[in-house]
């Protein structure tokens, strides 16, 4: 509980940092004492976004003094990475002096996850979990973890989705959350839901959405029997491609604001809940 108090404390600094101090490289460092860890998941796949894979041990972040910025791009489970991890983390610490971890930290869902009381999974509509990893996330969710998932489109990405969430939480359904749920209102007040678009749509113009067959961005969110949101899912958006290319000029601030107050409302929810 102690180190939750100290990251809310720690974010309520960015009320008075600008949102264009983002654009740079964060000041210190972060060592092995960080306060936060930005968590991806390694899933198992179908192969249907591709698959994943793992940085090297030894990267390390250019906001926090490594190499040059973009090395080849994950897909799968680790698309947009490591870009859009290192770009949100150096953001975070920029705005808050938040000490975060400098590195990508990619685990699989094992009993590792229990470290971290925050976790990111991206390209849902390729997962395929296991029976363990069915129960180890059901686990890690009901003792007070919460995940993000972010980056599916359409209704078939969002069935496959779906159902491997009905595997983990038969009991609970997976709702539209109105924006008067208080993951909206944690930090910053989000009074709409904007579609977040990947760099392309988002740069060079043209459709927002990237599936005919359903086109409109919603935020769900899976709860337990007290109302605790312990999922949220930002679907028909892109959150991880809005932190990845932030700073490009051509990318409007618009979705990477509002992609930023997302995320951030998420984390402080995750650590205070």
């Amino acid at each position: 509980m102690l180190k939750r108090a100290i990251v809310l404390l720690a974010l309520a600094l960015i009320a008075i940092v600008g949102f264009v101090e983002i654009f740079v490289i964060a000041d210190t460092p972060a060592d092995d004492a960080a306060e936060f860890f930005f968590t991806r998941l390694a899933y198992t796949e179908n192969g249907s976004r591709g698959w994943g894979r793992f940085v090297p041990k030894n990267f390390r972040c250019p906001e926090f003094g490594g190499g040059n910025f973009f090395p080849q791009q994950g897909v799968g489970w680790s698309m947009d990475s490591p870009g859009a991890d290192c770009k949100y983390m150096g953001g975070i610490q920029r705005l808050t002096n938040l000490r975060v971890y400098p590195n990508p930290n990619m685990i699989r869902i094992s009993n590792e996850i229990f470290k971290f009381p925050y976790a990111y999974m991206v390209e849902p509509g390729g997962l395929d979990l296991t029976d363990e990893e069915v129960k180890i996330l059901r686990e890690y969710l009901e003792r007070g973890g919460f995940l993000h998932a972010d980056d599916f489109w359409g209704l078939r990405e969002k069935a496959n989705f779906q159902w491997n969430m009905r595997r983990v939480f038969p009991e609970y359904p997976m709702e539209v959350l109105p924006l008067s749920h208080p993951v909206f209102h944690t930090f910053f007040d989000i009074d709409q839901i904007i579609q977040i678009p990947g760099e392309r749509a988002g740069c060079y113009g043209g459709p927002t959405y990237e599936r005919y067959d359903d086109r409109d961005p919603r935020i769900y969110g899976i709860s337990d029997d007290k109302g605790r949101l312990m999922v949220v899912a930002t679907y028909n958006s892109d959150l991880g491609d809005a932190w990845e290319y932030m700073d490009e000029k051509c990318y409007p601030e618009k979705y990477s604001g509002q992609a930023y107050r997302l995320g951030m409302n998420f984390i402080i929810y995750a650590m205070t809940h």
